[in-house]
């Protein structure tokens, strides 16, 4: 059995958009054109890494290489296929939080799973260039995100300190690779889209093996909860209590 169980291509948490809001194919181009946007509003700064996989990042606003080093938060997007548009900077900064984080944001495009990712280079290759906390890497992802980083946790388990994964799954017999993280789960009960039982089952194996570990049950709400999410200084707070 593999560590991390990749949703098929049919899985409804590729159309998610088109499922809860009968998109039309203009809307759809026009999310595609404004991307440039949306990356420039950020302040992204785009990369590639040395195996080829696109992503961003992001900086705080009183970022340097001499000053203290960051915390980096690793963002994995959902089957919307975009890694600006529910970034959590661009909620953060809406709702007036401080946001002292530093983002990498890959871009999963066509042909790439999260289960693929290389993220030992990913990251290796980011602290080569930028002042960050070693102490404190994080990583979140919604959706095919938040499968994305329970993969991501089983696979390379000791760059990180915390995980927040959003309305996902995996699997659960392997999950406890990931015991020394913080983790903090979310979903909402009434999700038709990923299975609210399959965060509840992995959260309970993991305090079966005596991990840090607790779901955030959003009641009576459906898959769509990140945007608020993104939005709570509660959610990035907890993350900044976090550190090996």
């Amino acid at each position: 059995m593999t560590d991390y169980q990749q949703p098929p291509p049919t899985h409804p948490v590729y159309f998610f958009m088109i499922t809860k809001h009968s998109l039309k194919l203009t809307i759809l181009l026009g999310l595609i054109v404004s991307k440039p946007i949306l990356s420039q509003s950020l302040g992204a700064i785009p990369k590639t890494s040395k195996d080829g996989l696109d992503y961003i990042v992001t900086l705080p606003e009183d970022y340097s290489k001499n000053r203290e080093s960051a915390p980096l938060l690793l963002f994995l997007h959902g089957g919307d296929g975009s890694n600006t548009k529910h970034h959590p900077k661009k909620y953060a900064t809406q709702a007036g939080l401080e946001f002292p984080f530093l983002v990498v944001a890959p871009h999963c495009n066509s042909g790439c799973s999260w289960s693929s990712v290389n993220y030992d280079a990913l990251l290796s290759e980011v602290l080569q260039e930028y002042n960050v906390d070693r102490k404190r890497i994080y990583i979140t992802g919604y959706s095919m995100g938040g499968y994305g980083t329970w993969s991501a946790i089983t696979k390379s388990p000791d760059w990180f300190t915390a995980a927040s994964p959003i309305c996902g799954g995996g699997n659960a017999s392997t999950i406890c690779k990931a015991k020394n993280l913080a983790i903090r789960a979310y979903h909402g009960d009434k999700d038709s889209i990923t299975p609210y039982t399959g965060s509840k089952q992995l959260i309970q194996t993991l305090k079966d093996c005596d991990t840090q570990a607790e779901l955030i049950t959003i009641k009576g709400e459906d898959h769509w909860i990140w945007p608020e999410l993104f939005q709570s200084n509660d959610f990035y707070s907890w993350f900044l209590t976090q550190s090996k």
